[in-house]
């Protein structure tokens, strides 16, 4: 596997993914390969006159630089080369265009690549449902660390966006009432570090304190109540 790009999505791979060996990277800034080969002796830069060598690429990089990557590279991989196509916002489809000769596989995201290094849990990459042998190379390049789940691309930008969208409210809202109950800052954040991420952990896994489960039971009645009132 080629991977072109070296951002926080392949930081996080090559963080959790303790099985592979070896990560053959090309990015623009050779350089930060260089610096990050280093500190981790599996990290090789891969410069361009050995893509020739490759028959699957995990496509890491913005939508932009997808586009000019495949414009300016995708002469020199076989054809009918395995691209893993990661950016949330570029559809498969609109890469096709760009390089219809080649077999392009939407795999996003679907979480965010800092907190999982954090969390050390690794996360889920979706894929279409009709790549059983691309699905099997990828979960077997990504290790037990991962998960790969089907779905699709418009699946994941939605899931994502409204998760960042709502997390955000919570933590305006959050800041707000904070400031409005005079906590210190370095109260305010102790608390920013642990409980938002802690009380959704704890949601998921079905195992709430006491007094968290007083408040789902106290949101649950109002829901009930709203309901009611609008039926």
């Amino acid at each position: 596997m080629l991977v072109a790009g070296y951002g926080k999505l392949v930081k996080m791979i090559i963080t959790l993914n303790q099985q592979q060996q070896v990560f053959n990277i090309y990015n623009r800034t050779a350089e930060k390969v260089h610096a990050a080969a280093r500190k981790d002796e599996r990290i090789q830069y891969c410069s361009p006159e050995h893509f020739h060598r490759f028959t699957n690429v995990f496509l890491a990089l913005p939508p932009e630089g997808c586009i000019s990557f495949l414009r300016k590279f995708a002469h020199l991989f076989q054809s009918n080369t395995v691209i893993f196509h990661t950016a949330t916002n570029l559809y498969a489809n609109k890469l096709k265009e760009t390089v219809p000769y080649h077999h392009i596989i939407p795999a996003k995201f679907a979480g965010h690549a800092n907190q999982a290094v954090r969390d050390k849990s690794g996360g889920t990459f979706v894929v279409p449902d009709n790549v059983k042998k691309e699905r099997t190379t990828l979960e077997s390049w990504l290790g037990d660390a991962f998960n790969v789940k089907v779905g699709t691309e418009d699946m994941v930008k939605t899931a994502n966006q409204i998760a960042v969208e709502e997390t955000m409210k919570l933590a305006v809202q959050l800041e707000e009432r904070l400031e409005k109950a005079g906590v210190s800052k370095p109260i305010q954040k102790a608390v920013f570090a642990q409980i938002p991420a802690g009380v959704l952990h704890a949601h998921l896994e079905g195992t709430h304190g006491a007094f968290a489960r007083q408040v789902l039971k106290q949101m649950e009645h109002r829901k009930g109540d709203e309901e009611n009132e609008n039926r």
